[in-house]
């Protein structure tokens, strides 16, 4: 599961006007869409100013966490190109949440709304983790820091006490490149 969600929304809502934000917020959708299929996720829904997508379904791969998290900094990325268009200081940051364990694919709603989904504690996890990173910021559940930790040797470990989760969850701070000590 990974979750980007843009830092200070509100804010550029009322420092640029919706009419402003809105061809912003599209692009961010768009290209942030983009990079998740390149990395063969799947955009489950898109969430006011925020992006739910899932790795390793329908189809399985070994290597879904470093695709997640690939992804991950290429939406970083992103948010950087589309702050260099933005006029007048105005900064869009995203943070992102990333976990990895088991969850249901089902088909949740009514009779007259279905809604394929993920569901379990790994979604909520990954939800609540988007929401501790600071723009800019990649963050990683412990289990999905494994397979992943040779490229990130340097990652800050930090344990959160999520909203609804019962226990500590251990995280990783991730950071790109050969400044990757914290």
């Amino acid at each position: 599961m990974l979750f980007a969600d843009c830092r200070g929304y509100t804010r550029l809502t009322q420092e640029l006007g919706i009419e402003k934000l809105a061809p912003i917020t599209e692009e961010f959708f768009k290209a942030s869409a983009a990079v998740i299929r390149e990395h063969h996720g799947i955009v489950d829904r898109l969430l006011g100013d925020a992006v739910m997508a899932l790795f390793n379904v329908p189809i399985k791969h070994d290597d879904h966490v470093l695709r997640a998290v690939d992804a991950a900094f290429r939406v970083q990325e992103v948010v950087q190109h589309i702050n260099a268009t933005l006029e007048g200081g105005a900064v869009l940051g995203v943070g992102i949440g990333i976990a990895t364990g088991a969850a249901l694919a089902t088909n949740m709603g009514s009779t007259n709304c279905n809604d394929y989904t993920m569901v379990g504690d790994t979604i909520n996890i990954a939800a609540r983790l988007q929401g501790q990173a600071a723009a800019g910021e990649v963050l990683v559940t412990e289990d999905a820091y494994k397979p992943i930790g040779a490229a990130f040797p340097g990652a800050m470990r930090t344990e959160y006490l999520l909203k609804g989760i019962s226990q500590p969850v251990a995280a990783h701070r991730l950071v790109r490149g050969p400044s990757a000590t914290t």
